[in-house]
């Protein structure tokens, strides 16, 4: 599926992450799946529409989690691009990699073909969760920060935090988003009112959190104040 001209859809397929082929003269890859034998969903993509691999430059990768780096070294092999990866998130790869590795930080500009992404820091679901801006085409590859139909990434993995993945969602309130590519789940347009949803999701999870912690620690006195008795 394209999405607008120069931005190819791969949907994920089972465990593996979406996939998202950026640009024509220069190409870049936005997260790799779960398996490295992936790369065959792209090569296949990419024939479609008249891609070269050896085009392929730069592979960004949203942020550590097995279903969207496991296939790194299938795209390694195959394109021999240069990784793009916050440095909260790197480490797993960078010992592997690290010849061919460009850390993150949040606020660099990341060009790719015609496109300038800005990237953000988006801290939640992963320590080093990156999101991809392009403000000419209004477009956002959202990684597992945001969903389509306003869901959100799970926070109870290693390094997740509700309130950092909240404060996230602010960052993206704060942008024009007419096409959302997440990292799951299906494009889709009106970007906006999907990452509103997202928000009011996420606060709605940690006040329902909050509520099961005060319930929790009251049904504790609770208990003790019968054993007294």
């Amino acid at each position: 599926m394209q999405v607008i001209d120069g931005v190819i859809f791969v949907p994920g397929v089972g465990f593996n992450s979406n996939i998202y082929i950026v640009g024509k003269e220069e190409i870049g890859i936005i997260d790799a799946g779960a398996s490295p034998n992936y790369v065959s969903h792209v090569l296949e993509k990419m024939q479609e529409f008249n891609l070269s691999k050896n085009n392929v430059k730069k592979l960004i990768l949203t942020h550590v989690h097995p279903d969207h780096i496991g296939g790194v070294p299938g795209f390694v092999q195959t394109f021999d691009p240069t990784i793009y990866m916050h440095k909260e998130d790197a480490r797993v790869l960078y010992q592997r990699f690290a010849d061919r590795m460009r850390l993150l930080e949040g606020g660099e500009t990341l060009t790719i073909d015609i496109f300038s992404f800005q990237v953000i820091h988006t801290p939640g679901h992963s320590p080093g969760g990156i999101c991809l801006y392009e403000p000419r085409k209004k477009i956002l590859f959202s990684g597992d920060t945001v969903f389509s139909y306003g869901n959100i990434g799970r926070t109870d993995l290693r390094g997740g935090n509700q309130m950092l993945l909240i404060r996230s969602i602010e960052k993206l309130l704060k942008l024009d988003v007419e096409y959302l590519c997440p990292g799951h789940m299906g494009v889709v347009r009106d970007g906006n009112s999907h990452i509103r949803n997202s928000y009011s999701f996420a606060k709605m999870a940690v006040s329902y959190t909050h509520l099961r912690a005060h319930e929790t620690s009251l049904h504790i006195v609770c208990r003790l104040l019968l054993e007294k008795k």
